[in-house]
């Protein structure tokens, strides 16, 4: 049998689809900043000190981390009293701020939405068209390279078992020729062994 190496098709020189940037919201400067926890805050009163030995950041993280599981209760009972009144503090900021700036319902944003104009929605429908016409062509396109793939098979296969029949063939014929050869031999020795014979009578 025919050893099949399966060849590899060579990859087109495709360009890199550009990802496209999120727009990141803007935000409102007078909304009030939320409060760090306990921990956070130990944090921001060692990090400083730990900066200065030339520590790295993961490692000034793991000795944060070290140094808040050793510290003891009282120290971290402070911490966690100064979080509590920044929680407070905070609540409170909140609620001024949407007092004064009042967020707008959800049925204006519905308003708005069904305020486009025609050409907007002739547009979004014409890009719906468009999308599933390629998806259709894509689908099309993956089911003749499967099938093209399939005949290619059926191909090969064909050509293997050929092949095959044709070297059996072959040692066949050859076969059947020596067997023929040795027959032969044997029957010219045996005539002229007997010719031999009559001729001493």
């Amino acid at each position: 049998m025919s050893s099949y190496t399966k060849t590899s098709k060579p990859i087109k020189n495709r360009k890199p689809k550009k990802k496209k940037k999120k727009k990141k919201k803007k935000r409102d400067p007078n909304l009030p900043k939320r409060p760090r926890n306990a921990y956070f805050l130990f944090a921001g009163d060692m990090r400083p000190t730990l900066h200065k030995t030339g520590m790295r950041m993961a490692e000034i993280n793991k000795e944060l981390g070290r140094l808040w599981n050793e510290l003891p209760d009282e120290r971290k009972k402070g911490y966690q009293e100064q979080s509590e009144i920044n929680k407070k503090r905070y609540a409170q900021e909140m609620k001024e701020y949407r007092e004064n700036n009042p967020q707008p319902l959800e049925e204006s944003s519905s308003d708005s939405s069904s305020s486009l104009s025609e050409n907007t929605i002739r547009y979004l429908k014409m890009q719906q068209k468009k999308k599933k016409r390629r998806d259709r062509k894509k689908k099309r396109e993956y089911i003749r390279r499967m099938r093209e793939k399939k005949r290619k098979m059926k191909k090969k296969k064909k050509q293997r078992r050929s092949s095959s029949t044709h070297r059996r063939s072959k040692h066949k014929k050859k076969r059947e020729s020596s067997s023929e050869g040795s027959n032969g031999y044997y029957s010219s020795s045996s005539s002229s062994e007997e010719s031999s014979f009559s001729s001493s009578d």
